[in-house]
């Protein structure tokens, strides 16, 4: 009976799965990162998950936090062997993730993912995750807590436009059965981190994931529930994978008490189940020893028989395998060595091959650098002869400069003080003559006013006494005569103060007069022109007078002899900087130097040539400077004649009221030709 009780008890033992699976966890956590800003959870989060799978009895639980690119490379191989022996397996993950392409990737903290290339060099696929733990017999579990907004998608640069970079992760399907990839938010969202310590999916994980006896399957189902509750639906927790239909569970339920037999066939048919379940010789052996005779007794001879075909079978299959393996490895191993003394064979002359043309190679270089070394060398020297006879050059050049400014500041600034004085005195004698001419005209006006107005007068009471005396004569008794109006001045007095207004005005250059000649005429005619009018302009009248007289400024424009300038009301003379003198069309132009003709060489008998020159011209024909030929340049010129456009080749020439030339804008103007 003990013996017995001692095998059910080895049976329930190795029947029940929970009792005998080994568990094995990696947890991770990035917190840390060099090359974006630091995440606050992740390290917390490893922290009470891996608490929490220790106190849930797993076997190995490996821990690990800030881990750079080699150093989770390396983790994941070691973790791999502590995998080969396990039932189950998990990996748990926080950090940072990123999907590029449909491709799901976890980023260590030293990465940096400039381009969307760089994941592949920088960054771990989720695939590598899914071979480190496909060893597990029975379970397979990945917790990805790195659903987060990640960073590096804003400054990652594109290497070609149409290449997908995602929030969150990509969608899943694991490869292996019995394997399972729970996200902390579903494909294509993002996971929050949460105000407590610990972000909500950690959180509502920790609470369900080793509940004794709890499938995992509703296990994560709550996690769900609760992460949709606290984040307002803005998150919701994702499973990919699928599990068989039995309970699977990280942390068994406890061992249910079993019932006493009700009878020996019971207790044979419970055994049976047990021997069936584990399906070893010995097992059944052991049931065999237990129950010698019965129903249960020959089953079980059955099976061991069944066992025993099975094994011999599978031994004989083995034993040919091998068999034929040796026999390949063999004829492999010959092929190789054959294939190796051939390849060491080659790579011995292929390296002697190298050897020599890196030989020549480092020749040839040797001789075109020291080529290239001698034609810098002479480069060098000619350019530096270059440079050198350059500064030469450079330096005779300034100071040849130099002198020829200093003697044109010197030159410049002698004449411009002589023409400063000789233009001050031109000056000084134009505002004297013009003064003189002034005074002169003014008088001469007055005086025409003084005698019109005295004419006038006469002239009224030589009517009104001619008219009194008629009166006189008259014999009307009872009626007063009408008084006479007012008698009209001559037309000879309004000639001359028409011609004096018009004078004012800028309208008529000549002395007035009591004629209402050509001259007068034209005046008038640009008086109308200037000031829109339509005056008669063959006979004077007071309708003229009058809108003249309204004028207050100039009408017609100063017209100024060559060499000057209209500036307000007065004509000035233009002045020219050294070099410049005025031409033909009023303005200033460049003076080319005159070489100077070699002396001439007086004989005895002859006079010498400037005397010569001097008696050949008589006085009236010198010209003075003012009097080159010029083009018209626009000018008009007024006299006793009118106003009319001066002709080619002449000037306009200003004479006062003696009929002598002066300069400067006179009362009077007459066209000189050459």
């Amino acid at each position: 009976m003990r013996t017995l009780i001692a095998a059910a008890l080895f049976v329930l033992a190795i029947a029940n799965p929970a009792l005998a699976d080994r568990r094995v966890a990696l947890v991770i956590g990035n917190s840390g990162y060099e090359n974006v800003s630091r995440l606050a959870n992740p390290s917390n989060d490893a922290d009470v998950v891996t608490a929490t799978l220790k106190n849930a009895g797993f076997d190995v639980v490996e821990s690990r936090r800030n881990l750079k690119y080699n150093e989770t490379r390396r983790l994941l191989r070691d973790f791999s062997e502590v995998a080969r022996d396990a039932d189950m397996a998990v990996i748990y993950y926080a950090g940072h993730g990123i999907e590029v392409d449909g491709n799901n990737y976890l980023i260590p903290v030293d990465a940096s993912l400039e381009r969307d290339v760089d994941v592949l060099d920088e960054a771990i696929p989720l695939d590598r995750l899914l071979l480190t733990i496909d060893p597990a017999k029975k379970l397979r579990l990945v917790i990805l807590d790195a659903c987060r907004d990640n960073p590096f998608t804003r400054t990652m640069k594109r290497t070609i436009a149409t290449r997908s970079i995602g929030r969150g992760f990509a969608k899943v399907e694991p490869n292996s059965v019995n394997t399972l990839i729970a996200f902390a938010a579903k494909a294509g969202s993002t996971a929050s981190d949460g105000d407590s310590k610990n972000s909500p999916f950690t959180a509502a994980l920790v609470k369900y994931i080793a509940t004794p006896g709890l499938d995992l399957r509703k296990a994560f189902g709550f996690i769900r529930d609760d992460v949709m509750k606290v984040t307002l639906n803005r998150q919701e927790p994702f499973v990919y994978g699928s599990l068989g239909g039995n309970d699977v569970s990280l942390v068994p339920a406890p061992p249910q008490q079993q019932a006493p037999a009700a009878n020996v066939l019971d207790s044979a048919r419970r055994d049976y189940e047990f021997a069936e379940r584990v399906g070893s010789i010995e097992a059944w052996d052991s049931f065999i020893r237990n129950y010698p005779s019965g129903f249960y007794n020959d089953l079980a001879v059955a099976q061991r028989r069944k066992l025993i075909a099975e094994a011999t079978r599978i031994e004989a299959t083995e034993k040919a395998r091998k068999a034929e393996e040796d026999k390949a490895r063999l004829a492999t191993e010959q092929a190789a060595k054959k294939e190796q003394d051939e390849a060491a064979a080659r790579a011995k002359a292929a390296e002697a091959a190298r050897l020599a043309a890196e030989k020549a190679k480092r020749d040839e270089e040797l001789k075109v650098a020291a080529a290239e070394k001698a034609k810098a060398e002479a480069q060098a020297k000619i350019a530096e002869q270059e440079r050198r006879a350059a500064e030469k050059a450079r330096q005779d050049e300034e100071k040849a400069a130099a002198a020829r400014a200093a003697f044109e500041k010197a030159a410049a600034e002698k004449a411009a003080a002589a023409k400063a004085a000789a233009d001050k005195a031109a000056a000084d004698k134009a505002a004297a003559e013009k003064a003189a001419a002034e005074k002169i005209e003014a008088a001469k006006v007055a005086a025409d006013r003084a005698a019109a107005e005295k004419a006038a007068v006469e002239k009224a009471a030589a009517e009104k006494a001619a008219a009194d005396k008629a009166q006189e004569k008259t014999q009307v008794a009872a009626l007063t005569p009408p008084a006479s109006p007012e008698p009209a001045p001559k037309a000879e007095s309004i000639n001359r103060q028409l011609q004096t207004e018009l004078r004012r005005v800028g309208c008529f250059t000549s002395a007035a007069n009591d004629d209402w000649g050509n001259a007068a005429q034209r005046s008038l005619e640009q008086f109308n022109r200037r000031a829109g009018l339509k005056l008669d302009v063959k006979t004077a009248s007071i309708d003229a007078l009058d809108a003249v007289r309204g004028k207050t400024s100039r009408v017609c424009p100063l017209v100024c002899n060559h060499g000057y300038r209209a500036e307000g009301e007065k004509c000035v003379e233009i002045v020219c900087k050294a070099g410049f003198e005025v031409g033909d069309n009023n303005t200033c132009e460049r003076v080319e130097p005159k070489k100077k003709p070699p002396p001439p060489v007086a004989k005895r008998d002859e006079a010498p040539p400037a005397a010569a020159k001097q008696q050949a011209v008589p006085p009236a024909a010198a010209t003075p400077p003012a009097a080159k030929r010029q083009a018209t340049g626009g000018q008009i010129v007024c006299d006793t004649a009118g106003c009319r456009p001066l002709r080619a080749g002449c000037r306009i020439q200003a004479v006062g009221t003696n009929g002598m030339s002066i300069n400067g804008g006179g009362a009077l103007q007459r066209e000189a030709c050459d």
